[in-house]
């Protein structure tokens, strides 16, 4: 999951019940951290300070929401544990790359990338596109981005704005990396509050929108967004 800085003085909005709850469950994951998870199929540790893929379902609905494209060049952005991208790769998915700024998250993907025997998954050390080479297209890049603010502090990505300095940056540099006719895929839960929607921001940028998952979990309504280039 990327990071960024948040300056010492930005102050966080009012809490919610549910955003409360929710960091509570981040910082007791993190004290467990390492540990082992079973998700389709793929042995994966998550390490230390890694955003885990495990917690609610978000992760689990991209994976499946994945199963419906056959992508040529997939990019699974902010990669955390490289869950999405070694469920793409053992898909048949012919080229797929991993991209985090965060280093543990890198090292702790290609652990995964070797447990796995999927090698041949490109992980990287990047901010956002930094590290892919130059004239590299993808026709399906996967954003797991930050989508609620956090109340107590940065952690595993998540900072107190809800994502939209980092999906700004994301939707600026996007266009120079994203195949003619590819998607992105970014998802969002009602639970953040409909002001850290990314629809709004992203097709703000000329691209159309459509949902391509959506469930109500009996509280939060959950779905992935498909965008692409009008």
């Amino acid at each position: 999951m990327l990071r960024w800085a948040v300056p010492s003085t930005y102050p966080p909005p009012a809490a919610s019940v549910a955003h409360i709850s929710r960091d509570t469950q981040l910082i007791n994951i993190r004290r467990t951290q390492p540990y082992d998870v079973t998700l389709d199929d793929l042995a994966l540790v998550v390490d230390s300070d890694v955003f885990p893929p495990d917690l609610g379902f978000t992760s689990r609905y991209l994976s499946q929401t994945l199963a419906q494209y056959q992508p040529k060049a997939l990019l699974d952005m902010g990669c955390g544990t490289g869950y999405l991208a070694l469920v793409s790769k053992k898909r048949g998915a012919p080229v797929v790359w991993a991209l985090d700024v965060h280093e543990p998250a890198v090292a702790c993907s290609r652990k995964n990338a070797e447990r796995n025997g999927l090698t041949n998954v490109r992980v990287e050390q990047s901010d956002l596109f930094s590290a892919v080479d130059p004239g590299v297209k993808f026709d399906l890049i996967v954003f797991n981005q930050p989508y609620y603010p956090s109340t107590h502090e940065v952690i595993f990505g998540l900072g107190f704005d809800g994502g939209r300095e980092i999906i700004e940056r994301f939707m600026s540099e996007v266009p120079e990396y994203l195949a003619e006719g590819g998607a992105l895929i970014m998802p969002f839960s009602d639970m953040a509050g409909p002001e850290h929607n990314p629809e709004p921001i992203v097709t703000s940028y000329g691209y159309t929108s459509r949902e391509v998952f959506r469930t109500h979990d009996g509280t939060f309504t959950h779905m992935i967004y498909e965008f692409k280039k009008a």
